[in-house]
């Protein structure tokens, strides 16, 4: 793992000295010709590295300790940040995540891990809350009541819950939807992928985008029990069924949209299969046949590894301090949330080296252990800078392993705490604030 490791943070590096030889490649990720072209301070490397840096501290004390890990005796000022991230187009970090999940993909090879050769990727959104100025308001909309209005972003995720890897992420409006973004995601879910999806997601146009593709994909969806077909499921008191949906009117309307002409009497065979759990019952609804070896017995672990990317965005919020922006305009909350998926991405990649060799030191524990990620986090975001500068990668990834590997925490199997439904605001552990950021 060490080696694929080298040569995937190799790739990162080598993309960044592509794009800046590759004078129309520069300009594709530049806002406008002849960006990043005159010698500057913080010049187009320099500017990606220290906003995957994720940024949280007041920003003249981040840019000392930046210029500090590069080895410069000179700064920068924060109006020369400011005007210099202006010119960089937030999807490169798009691109550069790409690269690194393709990397993984490539020098993991074996190593990936799959669940009856399939990736299995959980897709679900999440709210992001925003400054409530002007320019985010107007560009990202969000919530208001009687009293206050809030400024929130809509996002969405495809994660592939095994590896633990965000394979591709979206930021939009509050009020453009997951569920559209769900749709438009569909380009991206290859054959070898297994989506998983939660009730909000159980539509007829759901599951026929994923039938209708030249090779139709796999997916597993939890019903929603208001629907007629899943009440009378429930109600039969069967395992498992096969069953003809129906399309809706919206349906209907949405497919037709998407190029698809339809009428009311074509129908989309799915199998339902029900789950008992302590307290209720969830159906779900899949196109992996029990004719194919998919016994029924199989789904009730399989759909809860949909709570992986609940998980995944937990650490982004909370660890990675994700809503606490660098800026306050459209510009930077672009830059930070995609680079924060670059920095979830690395994170996890790099610990997974030391997390083999916890488990195989610590297999006969009476409760198996994990890495910290929030210590470990911490470990990498003071090192991210040398890991892409220094000439001695090896070196680097080794003491990263062996600070990895200090601190763990034990994982108590069997678990369970009633989700407790909290206010918009409540949610957003850090935020930030449009007059202050923390020096320390």
């Amino acid at each position: 793992m060490l080696d694929a490791n080298i040569k995937i943070i190799s790739e990162l590096k080598s993309f960044i000295f592509l794009v800046l030889s590759d004078h129309k490649l520069l300009e594709k990720f530049s806002t406008s010709p002849g960006s990043f072209t005159r010698t500057r301070k913080l010049p187009f490397d320099k500017l990606v590295l220290f906003i995957t840096k994720l940024c949280k501290k007041t920003l003249s004390v981040e840019l000392e300790q930046f210029f500090d890990d590069w080895g410069c005796e000179y700064n920068c000022s924060v109006s020369a940040f400011v005007q210099q991230r202006l010119k960089l187009e937030p999807f490169f970090f798009c691109w550069w995540n790409m690269l690194l999940v393709n990397s993984f993909l490539h020098y993991y090879g074996n190593e990936v891990k799959r669940w009856n050769g399939y990736r299995v990727v959980a897709a679900d959104g999440s709210n992001v809350s925003l400054v409530n100025n002007a320019s985010l308001s107007g560009h990202f909309g969000g919530q208001r009541n009687q009293k206050a209005s809030f400024t929130q972003a809509k996002t969405f995720y495809h994660y592939d819950v095994l590896n633990e890897l965000v394979l591709s992420a979206r930021i939009e409006a509050y009020r453009y939807g997951e569920i559209q973004m769900a749709y438009d995601a569909m380009d991206a879910v290859e054959e070898d992928m297994l989506m998983i999806y939660d009730r909000y997601y159980c539509s007829y146009k759901m599951v026929a985008l994923h039938l209708w593709q030249e090779q139709e994909r796999k997916f597993v969806i939890r019903g929603n029990e208001r629907q007629n077909l899943i009440k009378s499921f429930i109600n039969s008191g069967k395992r498992s069924s096969i069953v003809l949906m129906q399309p809706s009117c919206e349906s209907l309307k949405g497919l037709k949209k998407c190029g698809f002409i339809i009428t009311n009497t074509t129908r989309l065979k799915v199998r339902l299969v029900r789950v008992e759990l302590a307290s209720s019952i969830e159906v779900l609804v899949t196109n992996l046949w029990e004719e194919d070896g998919f016994e029924t017995d199989f789904f009730k672990d399989l759909y809860f590894m949909r709570w992986g990317v609940e998980t995944n965005i937990s650490i982004q919020k909370n660890i990675l301090q994700m809503e606490s922006f660098s800026g306050l305009t459209v510009q930077s909350v672009l830059q930070d949330f995609y680079a924060t998926i670059v920095m979830v991405n690395l994170h996890s990649i790099l610990i997974k080296t030391s997390q083999t060799t916890v488990d195989n030191t610590t297999k006969h524990h009476k409760h198996p252990k994990k890495i910290n990620k929030n210590k470990s986090f911490g470990k990498l975001k003071a090192r991210i800078i040398s890991l892409f500068v220094s000439n001695n990668v090896v070196e680097i990834l080794q003491k990263l392993t062996e600070h990895f590997i200090r601190d763990l925490v034990p994982i108590r199997k069997g678990r369970s705490f009633k989700r407790v439904r909290k206010s918009v605001q409540a949610k957003s552990k850090y935020k930030t604030f449009s007059n202050f950021k923390p020096a320390h």
